[in-house]
């Protein structure tokens, strides 16, 4: 068989991990299999599900189940609080999906690229402790200061709109005299509000023009 044939074939090496080990959900059924030279193991979910994980994540703890447990979490949730479809539930739930659930329309944008929801906040309650209602209405979560981490307590915020975009645009590169900077960078190098470089550049400002013009310069 030339080499990169796709195959599924019975592993022949070392075996460390015995039928009948149960891993969170899942409880190893069968002997590892080789699958495009990366190893399975056959497992069962406590539902009824089967399914071949990879090792590392059988190994690492990092496959709870086949996604009944999310599940179930949610619609625990739901019994408990008595807040369903209120702004702030519909926000948790809409960030708990996006960043678990692979058939989200939004997760390759978010659980697809490693940002996560932290342990505490896979409950709705301690959310919503944490968090409580959002201040306006329409607003929506934002992971802040940090567009690129996870969603857990110190980096997240209620934001509105027009917040958000300016969060998601400070992560713009820009140069200017042969130095390339975050849009983010170059508010603080030279002082500005966040935000106010790209509203300046709205406007048709030049680059240069809106990085040295002093924060309470002539915006017009």
């Amino acid at each position: 068989m030339k080499k990169g044939t796709k195959t599924n074939k019975p592993c022949t090496g070392r075996v460390d991990l015995a039928i009948g080990a149960k891993f969170n959900r899942w409880t190893i059924v069968g002997n590892p299999v080789s699958k495009d030279w990366v190893i399975f193991y056959p497992c069962k979910c406590e539902c009824g599900t089967e399914k071949l994980i990879r090792s590392q994540q059988v190994r690492e703890g990092r496959s709870l189940s086949c996604g009944c447990l999310r599940k179930e979490r949610l619609q625990e949730a739901n019994v408990k609080h008595g807040m369903s479809h209120t702004p702030a539930h519909n926000r948790w739930m809409g960030m708990v999906q996006r960043c678990t659930d692979p058939h989200h329309h939004a997760y390759k944008d978010y659980g697809g690229r490693g940002i996560k929801v932290c342990e505490r906040w896979l409950t709705f309650e301690n959310f919503y402790a944490d968090m409580g209602d959002p201040p306006q209405p329409g607003m929506s979560l934002d992971r802040y200061p940090d567009n690129d981490g996870n969603y857990e307590p110190g980096n997240v915020r209620w934001a509105t709109k027009k917040e958000q975009a300016n969060n998601r645009r400070s992560s713009k590169l820009l140069t200017y005299n042969g130095e390339t900077r975050t849009q983010a960078e170059w508010e603080d190098v030279h002082g500005l509000r966040r935000g106010q470089l790209w509203e300046r550049l709205d406007r048709g400002w030049e680059l240069g023009r809106a990085l040295t013009t002093p924060r309470n310069g002539n915006t017009s």
